[in-house]
């Protein structure tokens, strides 16, 4: 479900995204007139939540938080409330889809390797003297990055084609509400 939009500069919250109790609950907590909070509030729930975001990168959601703090304007003490996080587990159980968790999947793995190339040592051996890393066992994983780079870019795209589902029918009439379920 597509509830909040990001174009790049400027958030966009879908109607029914204020079906929503915590979102909902969120706007009606924040008294100021242009909504200032609620809508810094909703930046990090879609940064952190989304999987289109650019932080998605980021498997560890410690290090996508402190990034995305630091990124986006956010104090270095601040943190989300009770609320906000409740709109975030709600935000994400709306946007998951097959190509979302396959992604997700994918990406752990990929973040994976590469802890494991940057911590591997081919000089470490084991109690007998022997090399623990066979040269051509690492040899073999770094020639597979390329494609898993490309593999991982075809899974965002899909992804992002799950999510860019045209909300017109034939002959630019409008779908209904419940259309589609």
């Amino acid at each position: 479900m597509k509830l909040i939009e990001f174009d790049g500069q400027e958030i966009k919250l879908a109607d029914e995204a204020f079906f929503m109790r915590p979102i909902l609950e969120l706007l009606e907590q924040d008294k100021s007139k242009k909504k200032t909070y609620f809508w810094q509030q909703l930046s990090y729930l879609w940064f952190m939540c989304d999987p289109r975001s650019s932080y998605m990168y980021l498997v560890d959601e410690e290090a996508r938080a402190s990034e995305v703090k630091k990124q986006e304007g956010f104090d270095d003490d601040w943190s989300p409330s009770p609320l906000l996080k409740e709109a975030m587990e709600a935000y994400r159980a709306s946007t998951v889809t097959t190509a979302s968790l396959l992604l997700e999947g994918m990406r752990k793995g990929i973040d994976n390797l590469r802890h494991f190339l940057s911590e591997v040592n081919l000089f470490d051996v084991d109690k007998n003297e022997k090399p623990i890393y066979q040269v051509a066992t690492i040899t073999s994983a770094l020639k597979q990055i390329p494609d898993l780079a490309k593999a991982l870019s075809e899974a965002e795209k899909a992804l992002a084609k799950d999510f860019a589902v045209d909300d017109k029918a034939r002959g630019n009439a409008q779908k209904s509400a419940f259309e589609d379920i």
